[in-house]
């Protein structure tokens, strides 16, 4: 048989007679750090696409050279075949990421198996699907760290910001664009960076909790702007203020009192107004306080002073320094033992000398009516909110 004869029979075999593979599966998906994800868009970001295609083993699927990746720019070899006689042969191609997201087909022998599409995700969709929630910024105040609008500077320890990032696809491709928090001081336009790194656990989440702490921590009043960032992309903005200890201090109110006991076997409670001493092995007075500047924290210095029933002098005392904000807290400065109260007729509350409201131990006295209808006025005595509230539910029982 002359030779070209056999050339034009092995021809007919492998292209006529041999049937074509037909791909049971297709999975499209990138290399990144070492790592196979199957997941699609392929991020630009990505070291490589690895496209694996399962087909049945047989005759035709002996030589990885006879599949090829076709693209419009070019074509693929297979990387590797990997032949089985009882499963699926997998062919895997291995190319590089393409600018946007591009048509494929996969030929064997240069006959169409099946087209295919490579999905990439770009820059710009990738940011355009980047949202913040949960924007905050907080303070980090006498070991609490509290949400804040506005501040005292002094007492402040560090400056915080905290978010919640959302992305339709992982967030893998913030390692290279990179995430950042501004904090600027609107007044010098002073700028501090915080570079925000997210660990892989997060970056192959669509959804992260992120914190940055502020590298310079605030020590004067003015305003600051606080900047989450991606790529010179501004995110979301915040703004808060730093106030002067004078301004807050200003702002501060009592909102009621009440006193706070352990009695002689060991159960605590609170009261309005303790009837009388006995049984009572310490006690306390209680301030409810806020701040009537909204969003507002700061440190404050109270002095609690337990003052005589008939001269008012001070009998007890005691300083301590207060996280305060505008949401009411109940401060209790620390119990006496009652041996060191039975002379204390009430407590003042101070703040930098300034009277805050009072406390009083002794309940309000009655005027005396005589037998001609006149009447004798009760003693003086310090008017305090327990009073006001007596003098509320009287006025309350009259008009009812």
């Amino acid at each position: 048989m002359p030779p070209w004869t056999t050339r034009w029979l092995d021809w007919v075999r492998d292209n006529l007679l041999r049937r074509r593979p037909v791909p049971l599966a297709v999975a499209i998906g990138y290399e990144r750090a070492g790592q196979t994800r199957w997941e699609t868009p392929i991020p630009w970001s990505a070291d490589a696409v690895v496209v694996d295609v399962l087909v049945p083993s047989g005759s035709a699927t002996r030589r990885k050279t006879d599949f090829t990746l076709c693209l419009p720019a070019a074509a693929f070899p297979a990387d590797t075949l990997r032949p089985d006689l009882n499963n699926p042969c997998r062919i895997t191609f291995r190319l590089p990421v393409p600018h946007h997201s591009t048509p494929g087909e996969l030929r064997w022998r240069g006959r169409l198996l099946t087209p295919l599409t490579l999905p990439v995700l770009t820059p710009h969709a990738f940011l355009m699907g980047l949202t913040l929630t949960h924007v905050t910024t907080a303070v980090r105040l006498a070991g609490t760290t509290v949400a804040v609008g506005a501040f005292v500077p002094q007492a402040c320890e560090a400056l915080l910001a905290t978010a919640v990032l959302h992305s339709s696809t992982p967030l893998e491709p913030l390692a290279e664009l990179g995430l950042k928090v501004l904090f600027t001081e609107e007044t010098t336009n002073a700028t501090f960076h915080a570079p925000v790194s997210l660990p892989l656990a997060q970056l192959t989440q669509n959804e992260a909790a992120v914190i940055a702490v502020s590298p310079f921590t605030p020590q004067q009043p003015g305003s600051w702007k606080v900047t989450w960032q991606v790529c010179d992309r501004p995110l979301a903005t915040q703004r808060i203020v730093a106030i002067s200890s004078a301004g807050f201090e200003a702002s501060v109110r009592l909102l009621d009192t009440r006193f706070a006991i352990i009695e002689s076997g060991g159960a605590a409670r609170t009261l309005k107004l303790p009837s009388s001493l006995t049984g009572i092995q310490r006690l306390g007075p209680c301030f409810v306080l806020h701040s009537t500047e909204a969003g507002a924290v700061g440190v404050c210095r109270l002095e609690v002073t337990g003052l005589s029933s008939g001269d008012m002098t001070p009998v007890v005392r005691h300083e301590t320094e207060v996280l305060i904000t505008d949401v009411p807290t109940l401060f209790l400065p620390t119990l006496f033992d009652v041996a060191d109260v039975t002379r204390v007729g009430s407590f003042e509350l101070r703040l930098n000398g300034h009277l805050l409201g009072i406390a009083s131990l002794r309940p309000v006295p009655a005027a005396t009516v005589n037998a001609e209808g006149g009447f004798l006025p009760p003693p003086e005595f310090v008017w305090s909110s327990a009073a006001e509230d007596e003098l509320a539910e009287r006025l309350k029982r009259l008009q009812g």
